[in-house]
């Protein structure tokens, strides 16, 4: 399904300290990396800091200090916007002004023509959905239903990057994760913003951004 990679994906943060947060005296600097095959659970994080350090991935609020490159090349106020092109994000407030699932092919969500009704039905079929669901009304279907198409959506743009946030305790690690293993062995970096031990126990690596103790 997925096209293999064979150039440099890794992202990494260094010496990281979020801006638009607050940080006790003690609390360390953030210090991680995700390589291509590789999946990274943000385990167990506040709603604020994980907010804080997706919105830095992405590009859209600098760190406060430290710095964070994608495939080796510094991320800042100049690139950002090209470096955000090679992620697909996946959000966990799916209030969204569509009419129908679908929409979300045509919506600045995801812009792959290449990305059909029929293939996501093919891709629904391996959870045990049914097809019908792509006929709901967006706002009528449960949530993990909706974050989950979005996931599948996401797999299926093949971008080098795919972060997910916080996922609905509904979609546990049996479903989820052998599908995004898949992805990942591709050539793909995952991150997953969870507080499910299964999901943060399969992926390679965790991090948990916990200044409270």
């Amino acid at each position: 399904m997925y096209k293999q990679r064979n150039r440099l994906v890794m992202l990494e943060i260094k010496n990281g300290i979020l801006s638009g947060v607050e940080y006790p005296a003690t609390s360390a600097d953030i210090n991680f990396s995700v390589n291509a095959g590789e999946m990274l659970c943000i385990y167990r994080t506040q709603d604020d800091y994980v907010t804080a350090i997706i919105r830095s991935m992405l590009g859209l609020q600098p760190l406060k200090s430290g710095f964070i490159t994608v495939d080796g090349d510094v991320v800042d106020a100049s690139s950002a916007a090209y470096f955000r092109n090679m992620f697909s994000y996946v959000p966990h407030d799916l209030d969204m002004p569509l009419d129908k699932i679908t929409d979300v092919l045509s919506s600045p969500f995801e812009t792959d023509k290449r990305i059909t009704k029929k293939i996501l039905k093919g891709e629904l079929d391996r959870f045990g959905i049914d097809a019908a669901v792509l006929d709901s009304d967006y706002n009528k279907l449960p949530k993990y239903v909706t974050q989950l198409i979005l996931i599948i959506v996401a797999v299926l743009s093949d971008r080098p990057y795919l972060i997910i946030d916080k996922l609905y305790s509904e979609i546990t690690a049996n479903i989820l994760m052998p599908y995004l293993n898949d992805y990942a062995t591709e050539g793909h970096s995952v991150i997953i913003v969870s507080d499910d031990e299964d999901i943060r126990r399969i992926c390679n690596k965790s991090l948990i951004l916990d200044f409270n103790v």
